[in-house]
C-alpha cells in the first residue's frame, strides 16, 4: 500500500467528518488492495495455469488477450480480483455519498452566492445528453455526470471529484494530474508555445485546467462538458481560488463556438467513454473550432498494443467489464490517423507518442512528483493521452 496526500478545503469543497473520512480513506486502500495483492495474485494463476495451458493449445491463443481472459474467468484468484474491483469501485462512490448528502444545501448556497464572478458559466437547460451516456452510470457512479437531483444542484460535481481522487489519488490532492501531464508533453514537444485562447472538451470538473490556468495565467481558458452539476462544481471552485475559466454545458459534436476561434483544443481522458460513432463529428468540430496552425492536444489511456504484457493487457480492459466504461475497447480499435484525416487535420503533422504520467506521491511532510507508465499525445490537430498522447496541427 502506498499513502498518498489527503485532499485539503482548497482542492476539493467538501469536508467530509470524521467518520466519513475514514470510510473514505478504507475505500481508497481497498482498490490499492485489489490492484496490489489481488492483481498479484491473479497473475500468479496465469503464469502458473493459464498461460502454460494456452501455449500447449497454440502460442496465438497465448497472445490473444481476449482468450486468455476466458481462461482467466475460471481461475479462483481472477474471480476474486474482479469482483473486488467493482465492490471496491461502488464503495469509492458509497463512502462519498454521505459528504456529498450532508454538505449539498451548503455548497448550493455559496454557488447561489456568488457575485461579480472572474470567470463565467453558461448553462443549457435544453442540452440533450447523448443517448449513448443516458445507457449507463458511467464509473459507476450513481447518476453519472449529468443527473440533477435538485435545482442549481451541485452534488454530482462533488461525488466526482472527491470520488476520483480516491479512485486515483496519484493524480494529486488537486486531481491535476492529467493537466500537468498534457503541459508536460506540450512544453518537451513545443517549447515556447502559449496559446492565447484553448478550449478544453469533456472539462468535468475542470482539474485539468486548473493546471493550465497556473501556467499561463494569461490565456482565456474554456472548458465544456455535458454535465451541468459538473460545472456548477468547477465554477465555484475557480471563482473561490480566483482562477479565470469560462465553463458552458455543451455537447462537444456541437460546441456553439465560432470557427477558428481556438489555436488549442484538448481533451483529458474523455475519448475512452465516448461511443465510437460519436468521435467522427467530435473531431470535426474541434478541427472546425481551431485557427489555422493551431493545436489539437488528446490525452487518453493507452491502446492495448502499447502494453506488451497480455496478463496486464486483460487487466487494462477490466475497466470496460466492471466499471462501467462500455466504450473503453472499442475505442483502442479504431484507427485514429484515419479517423483524424477525415476531420480534416493532416497526418504529416500529427504524432501518438507515450508520456509519463504525473502522480503525486508524498513524503512525510513533503510532496515529490513521480512519472508512472502512461501517455499523453497532442497533434496539429492528432489524438493524446496520459497513458498516451497525440498531436496535431491544423
Amino acid at each position: 500500500m502506498y499513502d498518498t496526500a489527503e485532499q485539503t478545503a482548497q482542492d476539493h469543497l467538501l469536508h467530509p467528518d470524521l467518520d466519513e473520512r475514514g470510510r473514505q480513506v478504507f475505500a481508497k486502500h481497498l482498490r490499492q488492495f485489489v490492484f496490489g495483492p489481488a492483481r498479484a495474485a491473479a497473475q500468479g494463476a496465469f503464469a502458473q495455469r493459464v498461460a502454460p495451458a494456452l501455449a500447449k493449445e497454440s502460442p496465438q491463443a497465448a497472445g490473444d488477450r481476449r482468450r486468455v481472459r476466458e481462461a482467466l474467468l475460471r481461475e479462483p484468484e481472477y474471480q476474486f480480483f474482479s469482483d473486488l474491483h467493482r465492490v471496491s469501485q461502488e464503495l469509492i462512490w458509497n463512502s462519498t455519498a454521505d459528504s456529498v448528502e450532508r454538505e449539498a444545501p451548503r455548497l448550493r448556497e455559496q454557488f447561489l452566492a456568488l457575485r461579480d464572478p472572474q470567470g463565467s458559466l453558461r448553462l443549457d437547460p435544453q442540452l440533450q445528453v447523448p443517448e449513448y451516456l443516458r445507457r449507463m452510470d458511467t464509473h459507476c457512479m450513481p447518476g453519472s455526470y449529468y443527473t440533477e437531483w435538485t435545482a442549481d444542484d451541485l452534488s454530482n460535481g462533488a461525488l466526482y471529484d472527491r470520488g476520483g481522487f480516491l479512485y486515483t489519488p496519484g493524480a494529486g490532492p488537486a486531481g491535476d494530474g492529467a493537466g500537468r501531464t498534457s503541459l508536460e508533453f506540450l512544453r518537451t514537444h513545443v517549447p515556447g508555445y502559449t496559446p492565447k485562447r484553448m478550449l478544453d472538451l469533456g472539462c468535468g470538473t475542470a482539474s485539468p485546467l486548473l493546471a493550465w490556468a497556473r501556467e499561463f495565467p494569461q490565456t482565456e481558458i474554456h472548458g465544456i462538458d455535458i454535465g451541468a452539476p459538473l460545472l456548477r462544481y468547477a465554477h465555484l471552485r475557480a471563482e473561490q481560488q480566483r482562477v479565470v475559466l469560462h465553463l458552458r454545458q455543451a455537447d462537444a459534436a456541437a460546441t456553439g463556438y465560432p470557427d477558428g476561434h481556438f489555436d488549442l483544443v484538448t481533451s483529458h481522458i474523455m475519448f475512452h467513454e465516448t461511443e465510437a460513432d460519436a468521435i467522427p463529428p467530435i473531431l470535426a468540430e474541434a478541427y472546425r473550432v481551431l485557427a489555422p496552425g493551431g493545436i489539437l492536444l488528446i490525452v487518453d489511456l493507452p491502446d492495448a498494443g502499447r502494453i506488451p504484457d497480455v496478463f496486464q493487457q486483460v487487466v487494462f480492459d477490466g475497466d470496460a467489464f466492471y466499471n462501467n466504461e462500455h466504450f473503453w475497447m472499442k475505442m483502442h480499435d479504431l484507427d485514429w490517423p484515419a479517423q483524424l484525416q477525415r476531420a480534416g487535420l493532416r497526418p504529416r503533422a500529427s504524432r501518438s507518442d507515450s508520456h509519463p504520467c504525473r502522480c503525486t506521491c508524498p513524503r512525510p511532510r513533503s510532496h515529490r512528483a513521480a512519472g508512472a507508465p502512461a501517455a499523453s499525445g497532442f497533434s496539429r490537430p492528432w489524438r493524446a493521452r496520459p497513458e498516451e498522447s497525440a498531436r496535431c496541427r491544423t
